[in-house]
């Protein structure tokens, strides 16, 4: 069953391959096929974050696309926190703080201090992995054992495999 013919329940959230130059680079630099991540809100919507910010887009935008259809633990109650997550992010700014912190740690460099880039990354805005991450842990979910604001696509990609 292709990812189009799963209806997506409102919580999941959603892994694509898209074109362009950035796109290539995050995936050559996180070896993953994907390179974006987005939650299903429900009514064919989805909230991403995309470089001019946290916006609400249809879903029919990304034509490849595999969904955590396999979540046995998101119950109704989890799953509208997570929608009611995403949608109180909507305007707020893209991570580019912490897309320079993946790249740094993707060239093999610490990065000094680590708490104080978490931090300074969470008020600058989201990347797309990172809202996701936030958004289930918010729900009391944690998707990947790892920080939130250096969560990939390919790593949300790569648990849609193992479930």
């Amino acid at each position: 069953m292709s990812a189009r013919d799963y209806a997506p329940r409102p919580g999941d959230y959603g892994v694509v391959k898209t074109n362009g130059v950035v796109a290539k680079f995050i995936r050559i630099g996180t070896l993953s096929r994907w390179n974006h991540v987005f939650i299903y809100i429900g009514d064919g919507l989805i909230v991403e974050a995309r470089p001019t910010g946290v916006t609400i887009s249809k879903d029919d935008l990304y034509p490849i696309m595999a969904y955590n259809q396999h979540e046995i633990d998101l119950d109704d109650e989890k799953r509208k926190a997570i929608v009611d997550f995403a949608k109180a992010q909507v305007g707020k700014p893209y991570g580019f703080i912490d897309i320079a912190v993946i790249f740094l740690r993707m060239l093999g460099l610490r990065i000094p201090f680590p708490n104080f880039w978490a931090k300074l990354a969470k008020r600058q805005g989201f990347i797309c992995s990172e809202l996701v991450a936030e958004a289930y842990l918010k729900a009391g979910f944690k998707l990947i054992n790892k920080h939130s604001s250096i969560v990939t696509p390919g790593d949300l990609a790569e648990r849609l495999i193992y479930q």
